[in-house]
């Protein structure tokens, strides 16, 4: 793809009201850049509205606006629609797209190597840690104005993308983007406080029962855990509760690649994988099962039950990893 902003903001100079979506099951990139471009844009004189098919989680809740994101909205019209960290039309929910009473443009921002540019227009930079970095970027070469809580939104969606930047995607660009946002003002203590040290009991308590039955596979290589929907129901878990529960066993010395299984109420399966080599793709492994992302982060939707579907996902997993042993040994 053409990585050159300019028909980004040629097209967004041309509409009056502009809608922006982003992924289901919104993260903090996903909330983070939506939000944040949106207080960008009406810094610029635009009307614009956020909607998601799910609410805002709990633990994102504290940032500025975040009462803008709809996920009630009966019918939407637009002059242009922009989508955001999601790596395909389908990772926004059809009953959204759907309410878009209307045919606008649609451009898609986003940086998961899987994308296959659905937009109009596409700015897809699989090189960028995170959204939130893509639309720092933009709002910087268009001129247009990053305030105080435009800035806090930006930082949550790179920090929480980056793994509080351990994640190998982090690069110089991102740190002085960080730079710059706390040049205008943003309050990285208390923000880092709010998003990684400000967690409801029930959390702790998923993630007591989480490792109590850790999994481990190929010569502890491969390491995972598995959440029923019956546990979900117990703890009263929420949306987000279990984010950074996979940064946690991917940790351990041994490991290469670390998934997540978590059962929905209707029997899927939400898949969540991270691998600490390049020479083992969860993206690649992923989009066997008709997911997909980047090279070292990566998910699907599997059919249960359970046990079932973490075996057939382990199995793969395992074959990857094997398929190395014969050519080296597997670099960090």
């Amino acid at each position: 793809m053409d990585l050159s902003f300019q028909p980004v903001i040629s097209r967004i100079a041309k509409a009056e009201r502009v809608l922006i979506l982003c992924h289901d099951r919104p993260d903090g990139d996903a909330i983070g850049s939506a939000v944040g471009l949106a207080l960008i844009l009406e810094g610029e004189g635009k009307e614009t509205q956020v909607v998601n098919h799910d609410p805002v989680p709990e633990a994102l809740q504290f940032l500025p606006e975040v009462s803008r994101v709809d996920s009630q909205v009966d019918l939407v019209q637009s002059d242009l629609i922009i989508a955001l960290d999601s790596a395909g039309r389908d990772r926004i929910s059809s009953s959204v797209w759907d309410r878009i009473s209307n045919d606008p443009d649609v451009i898609n921002i986003d940086h998961h190597v899987s994308n296959p540019g659905y937009g109009d227009i596409n700015y897809v930079d699989v090189s960028s840690p995170a959204t939130g970095q893509i639309v720092f970027q933009l709002a910087k070469e268009a001129g247009w104005k990053i305030n105080g809580d435009a800035a806090s939104h930006l930082y949550a969606a790179i920090s929480t993308d980056t793994g509080s930047f351990r994640y190998p995607s982090t690069s110089s660009e991102t740190m002085r983007v960080v730079a710059d946002l706390i040049d205008k003002g943003l309050d990285v203590g208390r923000l880092n406080q709010q998003l990684y040290e400000s967690y409801p009991m029930r959390r702790v308590e998923a993630l007591a029962f989480l490792l109590r039955d850790l999994r481990m596979d190929c010569d502890n290589r491969c390491v995972s855990v598995l959440l029923p929907f019956v546990v979900t129901e117990r703890l009263g878990l929420r949306t987000g509760d279990t984010e950074g529960v996979i940064d946690v066993i991917r940790a351990i010395d041994s490991v290469i690649v670390a998934v997540f299984f978590e059962e929905f109420e209707d029997g899927r399966i939400r898949v969540s994988s991270r691998s600490k080599s390049d020479q083992v793709s969860v993206g690649e492994v992923c989009k066997e099962f008709g997911g997909g992302g980047h090279t070292l982060a990566a998910g699907a939707r599997l059919s249960g039950p359970l046990n079932d579907a973490a075996d057939r996902f382990i199995s793969r997993v395992c074959h990857a990893i094997h398929a190395i042993d014969d050519c080296q040994s597997v670099s960090f």
